[in-house]
């Protein structure tokens, strides 16, 4: 018995509200908004297995005061079923009975166990589609009957049956319940339906109130098997600790696979997830129960939603209706032919005898929708004397020749107008003026007055006036007609465009021929040679230059402006100490007012015994002015040296200088020697140097540079 009861760990049950099961939206525990069509019978059976450890008792059970505990055994099965009827009394209204059985396994120190009924429901449902959108709405009122067995069973199946007082049976409320239920269904593309439901059952002349509530979803019902996935939960109300309530009553997750097998037959497998499976199973997650046993009082603690529940249902739809949709006196059900006109007479299964009544059966008419009063022949098909595929009522040519084509009005179809039917046209799209020949082909295929035989420019555009070989004027010899030619009279052998102007390509009104800047950007103003003007010779043309009276070879920017680059505000074509210092003042030539902040001035102060590399005394006083400013401004310094005692000696007058500021604390990394002797750097000359033949050279950073 135990494998038995195991191996039925698959199967999957339905919720007692779930009458209409097998109908177009339906759930497994959610049940649809639909109900059933006038005259459908619907039936229904269902089973659901539980063994996870804690069907029962969580530790065991007392009797009344609680002194001994009596433990149970985990694997004692708790399983039902129920077995449902529904029957549609109209399109919209269903009415349904649904009788629970239950069954509990060997309980000790009790007789409890066994088969048992529950409580007999008896509902009514009202279905409403909203017009102009795939939703229905409905809703459910029922009665539960107190037909349930009292004295047997364990485990309370419902949330209601359980009373304030924690006193409860198993298998019933022991009284009178009212149920009362709203359903909301949709229909999204006929790829997934939507079911969600809130409902309402309360115990008559008792302080027992639980609300029923889900939603779920089915996807592909249309297929053969499709998927569903619920959430459903019982949760009482008015008890003392309301939060505690809704989070050990009956909460589970249900995914289902649902297989649609041929006449209305449906089999549904799943399995309940409980919201105890993902919290620790202790007595602060469970629910107080107090059952009544020969006098005794038995308190136990259980799971609202066991961890794990297998489920099966079977569900079959029977189709008694008496419907006859297209009055021909064969009920839809029996009628293979449902969409008859009416007044059509028909056979025992509600299919025409003859549709058209040309007086022919349908077995036997090949044109079965022959308008009335037409003349067929054997098959049924309009008359056609000619052959000519257009039956005698429509054509309005009756002795066409056999083989020549025809409009819908049987007459012969000319489409170009020239005179040959389409069926012997080799050239269909000819022109009516066309002069052509049996085949319906012209003569004079590009239509310019010089027939094919002798046309050289067989392809002449329409309409191009053409000499007498048939090819397109053109008198400047261009390439371009006359007829299309905007400049007739160019110079032979010059480039032209499409319209026989000469060509200019970057179009700055200068011909290509002449224009030795082929690419200027348009707009640019060029001179006679087609190059974009420059006024003031910067390299900079007058449509981007933005200061186009610069001196000349004055260095500029890109938009044509003398440049700064010290930023002393003295042009670098003005300045003759180019490399000032940040926030120094200048005179008008740029250099520094204070000598001590322009290097030039300093180097002319740094002096060598007699060309030698040894330096004067003084010259220490010009070099401390130079690591002041190396201290005070971020730049590194090039050292150059010229001497007539050649470039040996030049070589260490650099280096002499340079050790003097490294000496003195200056990064020798910031420091650049190099001597010259009497060569000095390309494309220099003497006047650009000091009389003591030093230079001091700053090398400025940009701000990005500096870090």
């Amino acid at each position: 018995m135990k494998k038995i009861l195991l191996s039925l760990l698959f199967i999957a049950q339905i919720l007692y509200a779930q009458i209409g099961i097998g109908q177009d939206m339906e759930g497994v525990r959610v049940p649809t908004a639909n109900t059933l069509s006038q005259g459908y019978f619907f039936i229904s059976g269902s089973y659901e297995a539980i063994s996870d450890g804690h069907a029962l008792a969580m530790n065991g059970y007392t009797i009344d005061d609680g002194s001994d505990i009596t433990p149970l055994d985990k694997n004692t099965p708790s399983s039902g079923g129920s077995l449902t009827l529904g029957f549609g009394a109209t399109d919209n209204l269903e009415l349904s009975l649904m009788l629970p059985l239950y069954y509990e396994g060997t309980i000790d120190g009790t007789e409890l166990d066994g088969f048992g009924a529950g409580d007999l429901y008896a509902g009514i449902k009202y279905s409403y589609p909203i017009p102009g959108v795939p939703v229905n709405l409905a809703f459910v009122s029922a009665l539960t009957l107190p037909t349930g067995a009292k004295s047997i069973g364990f485990r309370p199946r419902h949330q209601w049956f359980i009373y304030d007082n924690r006193n409860s049976y198993a298998y019933t409320t022991g009284k009178w319940g009212l149920f009362i239920e709203g359903i909301v269904s949709v229909n999204i593309f006929d790829y997934v339906y939507w079911n969600s439901y809130a409902g309402y059952f309360h115990v008559l002349n008792a302080k027992n109130y639980t609300v029923v509530w889900g939603s779920g979803f089915e996807i592909f019902p249309k297929k053969m098997v499709s998927g569903v996935l619920e959430m459903t939960a019982e949760t009482s109300l008015f008890r003392d600790n309301p939060v505690k309530e809704l989070m050990n009553d009956v909460f589970r997750v249900t995914p289902a696979v649902k297989i649609h097998l041929p006449d209305m037959l449906n089999l549904m497998l799943g399995m309940d997830v409980g919201f105890d499976f993902v919290r620790k199973a202790n007595l602060d997650n469970s629910i107080e129960v107090n059952r009544r046993y020969e006098d005794k009082t038995l308190k136990y603690n259980i799971r609202g939603t066991p961890e794990f529940a297998m489920v099966l249902a079977v569900t079959k739809t029977l189709d008694f209706s008496r419907k006859d949709a297209d009055n021909d006196g064969v009920i839809d059900r029996h009628d293979l032919c449902p969409n008859t006109e009416l007044g059509v007479a028909v056979n025992s299964r509600g299919c025409p005898v003859d549709n058209d009544q040309d007086g022919v059966l349908n077995i036997f008419d090949n044109c079965p929708e022959t308008p009335r009063g037409v003349t067929v022949d054997y098959f049924g098909c309009p008359v056609d004397n000619d052959g000519d595929g257009v039956p005698d009522y429509l054509d309005q040519c009756q002795a066409t020749p056999k083989g020549t084509a025809v409009d819908s009005t049987g007459c012969m179809r000319d489409s170009d107008g020239d005179g040959v039917d389409d069926n012997h046209d080799k050239c269909p799209n000819s022109l009516s003026r066309d002069k052509v020949d049996e085949d319906g082909c012209p003569l004079d295929d590009d239509h310019d007055g010089v027939l094919n035989d002798r046309d050289e420019c067989p392809h002449t555009p329409r309409g191009y006036s053409v000499d007498l070989r048939g090819c397109p004027l053109d008198f400047d010899h261009d390439g371009v007609p006359n007829d299309i030619d905007m400049c007739p009279n160019s110079v032979e052998g010059e480039t032209v465009d499409e319209d026989g102007c000469p060509a200019d390509n970057d179009r700055d009104g200068v011909a290509d021929s002449r224009d030795k800047c082929l690419d200027t950007p348009r707009g640019f103003p060029v001179d006679e040679n087609g190059c974009p003007r420059d006024h003031d010779e910067d390299g900079v043309p007058d449509a981007l230059d933005k200061c186009p009276n610069s001196p000349a070879h004055a260095p500029v920017d890109s938009v044509g402006c003398p440049i700064d680059s010290d930023n002393d505000e003295v042009y670098d074509y003005m300045d003759k100490c180019p490399g000032t210092f940040p926030n120094v003042i200048v005179g008008r030539d740029g250099c520094p007012l204070n000598s001590k902040n322009n290097l030039n001035s300093i180097a002319a102060l740094v002096k060598f015994k007699n060309n030698s590399e040894t330096l004067l005394n003084s010259s220490y006083t010009a070099l401390n002015d130079v690591i002041y400013l190396m201290r005070k401004f971020v730049f590194d310094l090039e050292i150059q040296c010229s001497t007539p005692a050649g470039e040996e000696v030049s070589n260490l007058q650099a280096q002499a200088i340079a050790d003097y500021l490294i000496e003195k604390g200056i990064d020798k990394k910031r420091i650049h020697a190099q001597g010259f002797g009497t060569k000095l750097p390309q494309g220099e000359e003497f006047k650009n140097w000091n009389r003591s033949g030093v230079r001091l050279i700053p090398i400025m950073y940009a701000e990005e540079e500096k870090k």
